[in-house]
């Protein structure tokens, strides 16, 4: 099976490299020259333990290609995913406008069936965007080649990511061709378990936001709770303990600290 990377930040470095360790042959795509230059070379530009031998030993064994031209895979590849950047605005709105030039780029040169598949943290209604643009510029080719949609949220944590052994794999479909394909992509890290978790495609999207607003929620929760224990003389490291038994709420995301930061739950939760 091959299948399409469009960017190589965390999200998309990891992704393909999973997926190409797992024996799938992956093209990881970026518009920047540098990066894409630098990961030939096995230059890795993020920090993950362990990413750097994967890179370099599946670049080795022919299952890892990086480039900077999209149009130049897509007659190779059976799924695409866009992995690509969703800043958020002034108004804290996700900007989708690299996620709509990949549909574009995809719309523009395909040639055959191909299941487009949305990585990136979106909004829900992206992935109908995305189709739309899809559309849109085949129509300009005067073309009507048939395509998929899904998404595919990742969860990744930064660090310590656990791509290989996830605790569920989220994807929304809308046929039964693209959930055999994704079953079929996915199948060989879940053999033990098979935790994929197929639903409609705005459920997928929506699930994304669901989670890291739940987490963050747990994280400023326990700040406050932390904040109330040193008022009254309570220990918050017990509290934690006591409350974190419980298996309605269990222990994680429960300590008490400076807050939350990174590229997601900030953005995520305006």
């Amino acid at each position: 099976m091959k299948i399409a990377i469009v960017g190589t930040g965390y999200v998309g470095l990891v992704t393909g490299t999973c997926f190409a360790e797992m024996g799938t042959e992956v093209f990881c795509v970026d518009v920047d020259k540098n990066k894409i230059d630098n990961l030939k070379k096995g230059i890795v530009p993020i920090y993950e333990p362990g990413l750097d031998e994967l890179v370099a030993r599946n670049m080795q064994a022919g299952r890892l290609h990086f480039t900077t031209e999209l149009k130049e895979c897509l007659d190779e590849v059976e799924v695409l995913f866009s992995a690509v950047g969703t800043p958020p605005d002034e108004d804290g709105s996700a900007d989708l406008k690299y996620v709509l030039e990949v549909a574009r780029t995809v719309g523009r040169y395909m040639n055959k069936y191909i299941l487009v598949v949305t990585k990136s943290t979106v909004p829900v209604g992206t992935a109908q965007k995305v189709k739309r643009a899809i559309k849109d510029e085949q129509a300009k080719r005067n073309v009507n080649i048939e395509f998929d949609i899904a998404s595919n949220p990742e969860f990744l944590k930064e660090g310590a990511a656990d791509f290989m052994s996830p605790d569920r794999v989220v994807v929304g479909v809308e046929s039964e061709r693209a959930e055999k394909l994704m079953s079929k992509l996915y199948r060989p890290f879940l053999l033990n378990n098979f935790r994929v978790i197929f639903m409609d495609v705005p459920s997928a999207e929506m699930t994304k936001y669901a989670a890291n607003a739940m987490l963050a929620t747990r994280i400023s929760f326990m700040n406050d709770i932390a904040n109330l224990c040193e008022i009254v003389g309570a220990d918050v490291n017990m509290v934690r303990k006591g409350i974190g038994t419980d298996a309605r709420i269990g222990s994680r995301f429960l300590y008490a600290g400076c807050g939350y930061g990174g590229s997601c739950f900030p953005k995520d939760v305006k």
